[in-house]
């Protein structure tokens, strides 16, 4: 996959700078990383 596709929306987390593919995925990340910061059980 091409490190930027055009027909596919990039989202950016505004704290960390990490781009994803999906607006649900950058939720998924915000929640994870930033609002349980980092201590996410397996």
């Amino acid at each position: 996959m091409s490190v930027r596709d055009s027909d596919a929306p990039e989202f950016t987390c505004e704290m960390c700078g990490d781009h994803f593919a999906t607006e649900e995925e950058l939720k998924d990340h915000v929640w994870e990383y930033h609002e349980l910061d980092g201590d996410v059980p397996p």
